[in-house]
């Protein structure tokens, strides 16, 4: 049955993400979510052909838009959009699953004699505060009818997804943004309240953080930021050492604007290990952003202050070993690569008035976003 406390007239869109690349049980955990929101548009058909003036039923009921998994960081995301009602209803039917099939390794420092492997995966792990640890739901305008983007609706599936969570498993859940009373950013939240920042990978980054969970599965962070919140990641090269990866993070934090004179308004960074086989690149450092205000602090913006900081770096190396070759220290050499995470809130907006009741469409579909899936699980 459709949940029926959320606002069911405004499209949202959910990105769940779990700390685990290794399951067997992601790809199930994808196939099985996109059924789920094939019966749902499925549903919604049949409710279209009996009321077919009503506007309610002009959108996609819900869709899988894209899902991403990263073997060194031993993470996976899965990324739905569509009507709030129904995405709250697949979001809490796939995390109940992760829940159940999911085994959670989190190694902490204070555990008992942990192995040599258990450390290297715990260096490089992303930031976590549980298996199921962090849920965004977020408001998205639908362009082919101009319904403006509702908080409220993407809050209270927030809520929906967080209450069902609580309910069904006794885990803790931190809610964040416009789904809590103050609109507590979640950086803050899990400054305050979890030990995110001394988590995986973070612990380099000297920030504080708050108590440690002794759930199995342990804790999640659930809420509605203001806007559409877009993730980029730069690797960065073997020839970049932490202390200089440190300094582009810096270059990069929005925060840095008012006190240092640099940053990208809205972004949120962190210097992270990325830790591979040597044959595959071997160990290097990447800086992971969030955009919290992706129109004004852009994936533009962001590359913008990257290429003052990969001069910056040059001049370095051209005063240390007085060469005039500039073509030794080009962007190669100092970044791998750069690539977003995630979704747009454009790419939502193009999946949910493209086809809306095309199975030939939505099947083809489903199978791009599974055969990638299985792709990322398999770069090893």
């Amino acid at each position: 049955m459709i949940l029926q406390s959320c606002a069911s007239s405004s499209s949202v869109a959910c990105n769940i993400y779990i700390t685990s690349a290794a399951s067997a049980s992601l790809p199930s955990l994808l196939s099985r979510a996109q059924d789920h929101c094939r019966q749902l548009r499925l549903r919604m058909q049949q409710q279209k052909q009996q009321k077919q003036h009503d506007d309610e039923n002009n959108r996609i009921a819900a869709a899988v838009v894209h899902a991403y998994a990263s073997i060194p960081y031993d993470r996976s995301s899965f990324h739905l959009a569509g009507r709030s009602d129904c995405v709250a209803e697949v979001a809490v039917c796939l995390i109940q699953n992760a829940l159940d099939e999911i085994e959670f390794k989190n190694k902490s420092n204070d555990d008992d004699a942990p192995s040599a492997t258990d450390n290297d995966r715990s260096e490089s792990r992303h930031p976590f505060v549980g298996l199921v640890d962090h849920v965004a739901v977020m408001p998205i305008t639908c362009k082919e009818d101009f319904v403006l983007p509702t908080h409220s609706a993407a809050a209270a599936a927030a809520h929906e997804i967080g209450s069902n969570i609580i309910q069904s498993n006794s885990i803790n859940v931190h809610y964040y943004g416009l789904a809590c009373p103050n609109n507590t950013p979640l950086a803050t939240v899990r400054r305050r309240k979890t030990s995110f920042f001394n988590s995986g990978g973070a612990h380099g980054n000297n920030i504080s953080s708050g108590q440690k969970s002794r759930n199995d599965k342990g804790e999640c962070t659930i809420g509605t930021p203001v806007n559409f919140v877009e993730n980029y990641n730069i690797r960065l090269t073997p020839n970049v050492d932490f202390s200089a990866a440190k300094t582009l993070t810096q270059a990069l934090r929005g925060r840095n604007i008012p006190t240092k004179g640099m940053g990208v308004p809205g972004v949120e960074a962190l210097t992270l290990p990325y830790n591979r086989d040597v044959t595959l690149g071997g160990n290097v450092f990447e800086v992971a952003c969030n955009l919290t205000q992706p129109k004004t602090g852009s994936v533009e913006k962001i590359e913008e202050e990257l290429e003052k900081w990969i001069q910056q770096q040059k001049k370095q190396l051209h005063s240390i070993d007085d060469k005039d070759d500039n073509c030794q220290y080009n962007r190669d050499y100092f970044v791998e690569k750069a690539y977003r995470v995630g979704t747009t809130e454009e790419q939502c907006q193009t999946v949910l008035k493209d086809a809306i009741d095309d199975d030939e469409y939505w099947m083809q579909y489903d199978e791009q976003v599974c055969r990638r899936f299985k792709e990322f699980l398999g770069h090893r």
